[in-house]
């Protein structure tokens, strides 16, 4: 049978057809784009964390891990084997409650290592979303700890003497489960305005603590007496703590060799 289908008919289906594959494979890249880029996918997460309006992405950047590995197919064998496995990272400037502007680098390499680590199904795998509250949380542990050090230690040490002491919070027991961090997001005061090491003290969710520790190499640049006087804090330092968190207080402390306390406060966990 005869195709009468004039010319330009035919022409026309070829566009369409064009048209609709160029816009599939958009589609396609878009979504690719879209997953990976965790500035876009999470836009709404980063709003209830940093304040929306409050933080913008200004960087990003593709690295080569040196913790894993990817195998490469090919069809050449030569060409096949391992290589070193990629992550991206994203550089997030925002205000702090201070009015002054930080700049947080967040990436999705512990996900990655995390995920070629465990299988899909595996109870220890983290989703995208609980590997990104796990790096907000991991950064948010410096901001809470600076808090103690402003406004608890350096009533107590001169600035010599603080600036050889970093305080952050951490925790025992091991790394969380990932459900701890689908709980941690929901928690209404995990955003930069209400963190506090109190928070974190006062959450049943995991057992966190403050833990101030001086760099000795720090301390030795210290005269003889302000080393003297750094240690002789420890007392002090040990009842403000107590005072300022009450029965949720829970520490670790190294000043130096000789000069450490723990404590864990009735209600801490």
């Amino acid at each position: 049978m005869k195709n009468d289908m004039p010319p330009r008919h035919k022409t026309l289906k070829k566009v369409i057809a064009a048209a609709l594959l160029l816009l599939t494979a958009a589609a396609v890249f878009f979504i690719w784009y879209y997953l990976r880029t965790w500035p876009l996918r999470f836009h709404a997460e980063f709003d209830a964390f940093f304040g929306k309006g409050n933080w913008e992405q200004i960087s990003s950047e593709t690295k080569e891990s040196l913790i894993y590995s990817v195998y490469h197919r090919s069809t050449n064998p030569s060409l096949s084997g391992e290589r070193p496995g990629k992550f991206h990272q994203w550089d997030i400037a925002f205000t702090n409650p201070g009015g002054e502007t930080e700049i947080w680098t967040i990436s999705d390499h512990a996900m990655r290592i995390n995920q070629d680590k465990y299988w899909l199904l595996s109870p220890k795998r983290y989703s995208a979303r609980q590997a990104l509250t796990q790096e907000l949380m991991d950064l948010s542990f410096g901001m809470a700890g600076q808090q103690v050090l402003d406004e608890i230690l350096r009533d107590i040490l001169p600035e010599q003497e603080a600036d050889c002491i970093n305080v952050e919070i951490s925790y025992r027991n091991g790394n969380p489960p990932p459900g701890m961090y689908s709980r941690l997001s929901r928690q209404s005061w995990f955003n930069v305005e209400q963190i506090s090491a109190s928070e974190y003290l006062k959450t049943d969710l995991y057992d966190f603590y403050i833990r101030i520790l001086a760099y000795d190499y720090r301390v030795e640049k210290l005269t003889q007496e302000e080393q003297e006087h750094l240690f002789g804090s420890l007392t002090e330092i040990e009842k403000a703590l107590q005072e300022a968190f009450g029965a949720y207080a829970d520490y670790d402390v190294y000043l130096g060799e000789g000069y450490t306390a723990e404590y864990s406060g009735e209600l801490a966990d």
